[in-house]
């Protein structure tokens, strides 16, 4: 096609193919998913320099020929070109008239030297410096809510006279413009020269920042001058507050505001963008989502900044809506789900006038996140189109990027709860070997993907959810979620087999925060496995972490992943499905469970001839029989997994079988028998380093200790369990420390601190579904409760009770350190 037309004017280019197919900018606006004020802009020149996301669109839309596509992609600016600042006017045609976009003309308070430079006169003019800007800015219109602190260090920030180009950063719809429009109202009476905000939402070009803001501030065009130094020129000595908004597609005008800024030491700029500048002079503020609950007390949910905006706008829209004990969790969830991006939460508040909060929930897990029935709806009509829904925010971000950015964006939806960097390879490229630092980069630049707090060395990130909602609804639309997807599977169900012997070795915590922060991932890898009808994979994946499962509070889900798997595993995955069932049976405290599990998995075991696979599954069935009071088979099947521990080098098995056998000894009432290997035992533990089976260890051996009546012993026992637990967070061993220790208090006169203690046991075991059945500790833990129930009288302990169970790790290690005080326990354990 000829197009007539130079190249480079892509505006003249586009309205032709356009008028060639008899399209109406909003008929090309609706195929190509773009705006019908995008397209005005581009055939206006007013965006010369479209993204190559945009023209793929454009070419899609208007259906063209390879010929016609390379004309079109042709006509588009290279990145280097376009006016610079200080060069001649750029030209354009816009309705047939010329329009020029020259800089401004210098105020009278400026002068023009001999070679064409603006420079202030030495004693500027003491009228209002601003012209129509000295008017005072408007007072929002909207309360400020949650936003005291980062309002108050943005206001001490550009008080201090050190930091006078702040960027305001943060996702689309997290309030970074509306922060920057209350500092500008509250702070206006510091700048007596002038305060203004320029919306730079529609510039495109760099270049053209400056004279925006000289218009913005009412100055005239320069004539034959360079614009940035004729705006210095007018803002030399002048205390001036500019409010930069929308500055994410406009990074390339970082060098002229830092120039800006250098050159007017009185002047303050305030930025807000997606991006940062990256600049020297400048000072960044990460605006992050409202807090959310961290649980559903009423209280907690009431004291919410994301409740409160939510419900002040859903108070707005004519629905006020109190928090109550009916609808406080389902309130907190609702602004969980929408991660506390203030925008999303303005936009669903209205919701409430025809849903109660349950159905807004449930349809808001339902929905998508454009406009519709049960969405996000639009939001008000004097927000600009960019904001009045969550898409089109993200449409926004979208036109930010490079091809291969969007791309990577779109399969980061497969995460769920977040992401390493060392996922991102294997999931959403082949073969994981792609270079993705630069994508993901650009990715965190834009504010689409969050640095968030990491367990261990390797940085961690996330999507906010109603981000991830946009990008997977995106990889659906692209055909790549079934893919994805399915190299999400495989890549956790590798690493869910990789951290089995670490949970068993001296690096347990790591392991254990590590798979706690990918517990979403692995619920949806999980899950995925078992739509594949992939059972032995899955079986493998639950039986190789259930120690995972089984020490942070997460038992009752993976009883329920067990539950699901098919038919198709093979013996030994179905072993170490069932070593995972017994050991969660065994933490909720279901003994009959186990029983009832027990024959079909030793009658397993033997057809396996693996001991490394089946030592495990024999010694939860040993310990089931030991807590079921069945002694004689539980002897023998211990004395079969510490022959099939030792034959396969399982050093954590072997020690767990000793630790078993203790048990069996004090079960059988034997306290010599008892006295002869758990000392070992704790010994063996210590060699081994794994945390789990030192408190294990160290717990089982206070019940001796405790009933031969050694109180300082039991109290050092009990002590470093406790400290061993709550360390690592484990669940499980301290649901038998805390009661033991509880009755220690008893007994060594401290009947409120054993309550108290006995309260946050109670806790740990509800919350956890922890259940501690060891008959033994059992009956010494139930004795102590009556005692100081007895003792106290039942308005004390339950208030004692109460305490205990709302407590904090801390406050446990110190309550512990008292009884330990108490009781003598310093000598060694």
């Amino acid at each position: 096609m000829d197009s007539g037309a130079a190249p480079g004017d892509f505006a003249v280019v586009l309205r032709r193919l356009r008028e060639s197919r008899s399209l109406t900018q909003e008929e090309l606006a609706e195929r190509a998913g773009l705006t019908a004020k995008a397209i005005g802009a581009l055939e206006r020149g007013e965006r010369r320099r479209p993204y190559p996301h945009t023209v793929r669109c454009l070419a899609d839309g208007l259906a063209l020929d390879d010929d016609e596509r390379s004309t079109l992609v042709a006509a588009v600016p290279s990145r280097d070109a376009g006016p610079r600042v200080g060069a001649a006017p750029h030209v354009r045609q816009v309705a047939g008239s010329t329009q020029s976009t020259s800089a401004p003309r210098l105020p009278p308070s400026s002068r023009v030297d001999a070679g064409g430079t603006a420079s202030a006169l030495r004693t500027p003019a003491p009228a209002p410096a601003l012209g129509a800007s000295s008017a005072n800015p408007p007072m929002p219109t909207t309360p400020l809510i949650g936003r005291e602190a980062d309002l108050d260090e943005l206001g001490t920030l550009i008080r201090s006279g050190t930091h006078r180009l702040v960027t305001v950063t943060g996702p689309g719809g997290v309030g970074k413009t509306r922060l920057a429009m209350e500092l500008l109202y509250r702070e206006a009476a510091q700048f007596p020269s002038g305060a203004r905000a320029v919306d730079l939402a529609a510039v495109r070009e760099p270049a053209l920042v400056v004279p925006r803001i000289a218009a913005a501030l009412g100055l005239p065009e320069a004539v034959g001058a360079d614009p940035l130094d004729a705006l210095v020129a007018h803002l030399l000595g002048l205390r001036v507050l500019l409010v930069l908004d929308n500055l994410e597609q406009l990074t390339g005008a970082a060098p002229l505001l830092a120039d800006l800024v250098a050159r007017c030491p009185d002047l303050v700029v305030v930025a807000t963008s997606r991006a940062a500048l990256r600049v020297r002079a400048e000072h960044e503020l990460v605006l992050g989502p409202l807090a959310t609950p961290a649980d559903d007390d009423l209280a907690t949910v009431a004291s919410s900044p994301a409740v409160a905006l939510f419900l002040d706008r859903a108070a707005a829209s004519g629905s006020p809506t109190p928090v109550t004990e009916h609808d406080a969790a389902t309130l907190a969830a609702i602004c969980r789900r929408l991660d506390g991006i203030p925008l999303a939460l303005e936009l669903a508040a209205p919701g409430l006038r025809l849903l109660s909060p349950s159905t807004l929930l449930t349809r808001l897990e339902q929905t998508r996140l454009g406009a519709g029935p049960g969405g996000l709806g639009a939001g008000p009509r004097d927000m600009p189109d960019r904001h009045r829904t969550m898409a089109a925010v993200l449409d926004w971000s979208m036109d930010l990027l490079e091809p291969e950015e969007v791309d990577l964006f779109t399969r980061l939806a497969v995460f769920s709860g977040g992401f390493s960097l060392d996922d991102v390879g294997p999931v959403a490229h082949d073969g994981g070997d792609a270079d993705v630092l630069p994508a993901l980069g650009a990715l965190v630049d834009q504010s689409l993907v969050l640095r968030v707090p990491a367990p261990d060395d390797e940085p961690r990130f996330r999507l906010l959810e109603p981000v991830r909602q946009f990008a997977m609804q995106r990889l659906h639309e692209s055909g790549l979620a079934t893919e994805t997807a399915d190299r999400h599977a495989a890549h956790f169900h590798a690493r869910a087999t990789a951290f089995r012997d670490p949970l068993q070795g001296p690096s347990l915590g790591v392991a254990l925060d590590r798979l706690e922060a990918d517990h979403a991932n692995l619920r949806s890898a999980y899950l995925r496995l078992l739509e594949l009808n992939r059972d032995g994979d899955a079986a493998d994946f639950a039986g190789s972490i259930w120690l995972y499962l089984a020490l942070r509070g997460h038992a009752r889900e993976g009883l329920a992943w067990l539950d699901r798997i098919g038919a198709g595993a093979s013996d030994v995955a179905r072993c170490r499905a069932l070593t995972g069932r017994l050991g969660l049976l065994m933490v909720t405290g279901d003994v009959e469970g186990m029983r009832h599990e027990t024959d079909e998995a030793v009658a397993l075991s033997r057809r396996v001839a693996d001991p490394g696979v089946t030592c495990e599954i024999l010694l939860l069935a040993g310990q089931g029989a030991v807590f079921a009071g069945a002694l004689p088979e539980a002897e023998r099947l211990l004395a079969a997994a510490a022959v099939a521990a030792s034959e396969s080098g399982r050093t954590w098995v072997a020690a767990h079988v000793q630790l078993a056998q203790g048990l069996l000894a004090l079960t059988a009432g034997d306290l010599d028998a008892a006295a002869l290997v758990l000392p070992e035992g704790v010994a063996t533990a210590r060699e081994l380093g794994n945390p789990f089976t030192l408190a294990t260890a160290l717990n089982i051996n206070a019940t001796r200790t405790e009933l031969l009546g050694d109180e300082p012993l039991t109290a050092a026992l009990l002590g470093e369990a406790v400290a061993l637990s709550l360390a690592a967070r484990l669940s499980w061993t301290l649901g038998y420390s805390l009661p033991a220790l509880a009755s220690l208090a008893q007994r060594v006169g401290d009947p409120a601190s054993a309550a108290w203690l006995f309260g946050a046991g109670a806790s740990i075991s509800a919350s956890d579904a922890v259940d501690p059945t060891f008959p033994v500790s059992r009956a010494l833990s139930d004795r102590g409760l009556d005692a100081t129930r007895a003792v106290l009288g039942e308005r004390e302990f339950t208030s004692e009770w109460d305490a205990g169970r709302t407590a904090s790790d801390a406050e446990i290690q110190a309550r512990a350190a008292m009884v330990m005080t108490r009781a003598g326990g310093g000598r060694s354990a």
